[in-house]
């Protein structure tokens, strides 16, 4: 008995109409024109051009009436390379592309040209002899779907010349076989729409010219970087160019190793190692990449990383602009374990990745690899899962191991000129990236292989240094205030952001490592190994103030002194008048009061002067708190340091050092004036005058004397005395009413005429007080008495009605100083009187005096 025979029959099929449809609801119509860049390149094109045709051809006749419909508007793609036979063939497996076998090129599925149905019910292929249009409707091809002609065959028809008429925009010879690939996308009408079983919306001029220019800008920000072959596209609406832009290594280095990528791929990649092709491509590049050692290892090496700079070049209008990318490919041939190796290869996954970073703005830096996606592309398998699968653990190892290592070699490239234009600029940003789990991490995990590795690229003012040779600080105040006067000292800071230093704390401390913070003991400790300071010219005032920080606020005692000396010792950081910066050592510094007194001083001892004007304020708060504590290492300038310092400001004539009064030079009258106010400021602190019982100013010539002359403070007893007068006494008034030239002539009298009132007074005080001062005033009788008696000419040129002022003034002073007198100065005192001219005449004969 034969076989029983089936009573019905329900084959699984499907239109495909509805197939398309559900490819162009699986890939975003964005994506189109995308997916056309992505298989000219597949195809090893160099070059790609889109132009919308806005022309509608009327010429008849054609192949079928319904071609009609398509002689409208379209989109044309060209690219240099020719289809295949097996291109062809490809083209119609829908899902079961060639390039699902192809281990070098980008596409799996088969489905990435189809999403041009979004526009169209029916595109078109010319390349090489063959003219393919589709039909997917079977609205006039009947049971073909893809009939395919050959354009020599039919050169003579005039159908067919009419059809290859819409092709003109491409610039293409069909009068032989066309050396390039044109695919022609038909926009689809309105009436297409009603009845189109793929999508039913129109597709418009507007909108293909909108998706034209949002490719332009995607280009711009770095859409041809990952292309291994298509370096140039051009995109013109008729016969005006949109824009065009064209990529090209920033030196011939960069463009021999762009170059070299395809072969490196391939022969990494390839499936069999009898890929001789592959090979010789890849040995072609070996003398050159034996240069590049820091890129591509030995052909034999599992990984490959290479690093290099490409321009893209975007000319719109007039407009011409160059987007500088520093791009990082990094290739390994195992992902290291065997099962997941396995898994991966089956599905054309290879442990590539390539970073592209725009250094004209730093971010975002784009991540190119090949990772476990969902077909549309749309998103990587792994986003919005809860459970692991396969896919989700490929993406973690991309993530974890490719992503992480190509990112710190891009950092690690840029680092001999980051700190200089990109700082942290390329470094990771959570807020630009994805969200899910995989870019969660992704700082963390290049922050952590930073810091094992220990590489080179954290920024400082003048390099990029490793984790363990830098002082990391937050940016903030303290950066803001100090950051230049630190950055002077040639210390290898680093200054991030808040939420990058946190995280960087936080990662050391996960990894067991200790951060090296800047602080006042490390910048301390940093100069006493360093000793960067020995030229004053690097010194800023700040950098003194922030290595004190920790003692500014603190009380000052005995320990704090002792600490703070110990400190300092050995760190060359005070800046002197000598212009040096001098450490503590077992010396003391003298604090100038203020800018006054360190101008006065600035002649003497100048090498341990502390320089007031390289100090800052709260740094000369710190020290005064250690003068008034009493610090061994800090004081104030006192009178007595005159005895050493008066002879190096006011310098005189080494011959005459041994007079007591000498010439006087004019021209520092202006000195004598300062330094005897600073005299009678250091005694008003006191309190009393140290001048009664201070014998170390006694050799200085400090007294000034009419005549231009100067004086020692203390002269021998048997010198004139010195005269002191004020305006208001009555011998001043004296000389001066009875003296053609005043009292300027007198020259054993004090010129006060360049010293202070308070000075005057002050020397006043000290005449009474001190016997050995030799000076006289106009209240001590004995004193007058011997000045008038050094200078009796005077005397002689007095009128009568001033000697009767003067012999009356002595009169009552003599009754009123005379009975305290002792014997001897009343002898000494009797005998100056004898000499005075201020008797009157009795008996005498001339000449007489």
């Amino acid at each position: 008995m034969a076989p029983p025979a089936p009573s019905r029959n329900f084959e699984q099929k499907s239109p495909i109409t509805t197939i398309l449809r559900q490819i162009c609801e699986s890939y975003p119509e964005s994506s189109c024109l995308r997916e056309l860049l992505q298989n000219a390149d597949d195809a090893q094109a160099s070059e790609i051009e889109y132009v919308l045709d806005t022309n509608t051809y009327d010429d008849l006749p054609l192949i079928s009436p319904k071609l009609q419909a398509y002689h409208g508007p379209a989109l044309l793609i060209k690219n240099n390379q020719v289809f295949a036979d097996a291109d062809f063939e490809s083209l119609a497996s829908i899902g079961d592309s060639r390039k699902r076998d192809d281990p070098v090129s980008t596409g799996k599925y088969g489905q990435g040209f189809n999403s041009c149905f979004h526009w169209t019910d029916g595109p078109w292929i010319l390349s090489g002899q063959w003219l393919l249009i589709l039909d997917p409707h079977r609205e006039w091809s009947k049971d073909s779907g893809g009939p395919t002609y050959n354009i020599l065959d039919f050169h003579d028809s005039v159908e067919m010349r009419n059809h290859l008429k819409t092709f003109h925009r491409a610039e293409v010879d069909t009068s032989k076989a066309v050396n390039a690939t044109v695919i022609r996308i038909p926009l689809r009408t309105e009436a297409q729409a009603k009845t189109s079983k793929i999508v039913n919306r129109q597709a418009t001029i507007e909108e293909i010219t909108k998706a034209l220019s949002d490719l332009g800008q995607e280009v711009k920000e770095g859409g041809m970087l990952f292309l291994r072959h298509v370096g140039r596209v051009t995109v013109k609406i008729d016969n005006d160019v949109l824009w065009k832009a064209c990529t090209t290594g920033a030196t011939e280095e960069d463009t021999k190793i762009m170059r070299s990528i395809p072969a490196a791929f391939t022969h990494l990649y390839a499936s069999t190692s009898s890929d001789r092709q592959a090979d010789q491509a890849y040995d072609g590049c070996q003398s050159f990449m034996a240069q590049k050692a820091s890129n591509l290892q030995s052909p034999l090496a599992e990984t490959i990383h290479k690093s290099l700079h490409v321009n893209i070049t975007y000319v719109a209008g007039a407009t011409s602009t160059v987007h500088r990318f520093l791009v990082q490919h990094n290739m390994s041939r195992f992902a290291g374990d065997s099962a997941l190796n396995t898994w991966s290869r089956k599905r054309k996954l290879f442990p590539w990745v390539a970073l592209a970073a725009p250094l004209n703005t730093g971010q975002p830096v784009h991540i190119h690899g090949l990772f476990s996606i969902v077909p549309d592309r749309g998103r990587l398998s792994s986003s919005g899962q809860t459970s692991r699968d396969s896919g989700s653990d490929w993406n973690r190892f991309m993530f974890e191991n490719c992503v992480v290592a190509a990112w710190t070699d891009l950092l690690l490239t840029r680092s001999h000129v980051a700190w200089q234009q990109d700082l942290f600029k390329l470094w990771p940003r959570l807020n630009l990236a994805h969200s899910g789990e995989l870019w969660s991490s992704l700082d963390d995990s290049i922050i952590d292989r930073l810091i094992t590795w220990n590489l080179p690229v954290w920024n400082t003012a003048f390099n990029c240094v490793s984790f363990e040779n830098g002082f990391f600080v937050p940016k903030g105040d303290i950066t803001q205030l100090y950051g230049d006067a630190l950055h002077a000292t040639q210390l290898p800071l680093v200054c991030l952001e808040a939420p990058m230093y946190q995280k960087l704390l936080q990662r050391a401390s996960g990894l067991s490592k200790g951060v090296r913070l800047l602080s006042p003991d490390s910048l301390r400790l940093f100069l006493q190994e360093n000793n960067q300071l020995q030229q004053a010219k690097n010194y800023s005032p700040l950098l003194l103030q922030y290595c004190v920080l920790d003692f500014i606020d603190s009380v000052v005692d005995m320990e704090k002194q002792t600490q703070l000396r110990k400190t300092f010792r050995n760190i060359s950081l005070w800046p002197t008048l000598q212009m040096s910066l001098t450490a503590l050592g077992d010396h003391s510094f003298l604090l100038p009061r203020s800018m006054e007194e360190l101008a006065l001083f600035s002649t003497s001892r100048a090498y341990e002067t502390l320089d007031r004007g390289r100090l800052t304020t709260p740094v000369v708060q710190l020290l005064e708190k250690h003068v008034t504590g009493g610090s061994n290492w800090v004081r104030h300038r006192t009178i007595s340091d005159l005895e050493h310092d008066w002879p190096q400001i006011y310098s005189l004539n080494p011959s005459n050092t041994h007079l007591e009064i000498c010439a006087r030079n004019n021209r520092k009258d202006e000195l004598l004036h300062r330094i005897w106010s600073w005299v009678c400021a250091r005694c008003e602190e006191e309190g009393k005058s140290p001048l009664l019982s201070m014998h170390a100013l006694n050799n200085l010539f400090l007294i000034p004397l009419n005549g231009f002359r100067i004086r020692k403070f203390v002269c021998s007893r048997t010198a004139t005395p010195t005269l002191i007068l004020e305006q208001t006494d009555w011998l001043y008034q004296l000389l001066h009413d009875n003296n053609s030239t005043g009292t300027s002539s007198i020259e054993s009298m004090l010129d006060t005429s360049i010293l202070s009132n308070k000075a005057v007074k002050l020397l006043l005080s000290v005449a009474t007080q001190r016997a050995d001062f030799v000076f006289a005033t106009s209240s001590d009788l004995k004193g007058v008495i011997a000045w008038l008696a050094a200078n009796k000419k005077f005397m002689c040129k007095l009128p009568s009605h001033g000697q009767e002022i003067l012999t009356r003034k002595l009169d009552i002073m003599t009754l009123e100083q005379g009975p305290a007198l002792q014997d001897a100065a009343k002898q000494l005192m009797r005998q100056h009187m004898l000499q005075l001219p201020i008797f009157s005449q009795v008996t005498a004969t001339a000449p007489y005096e």
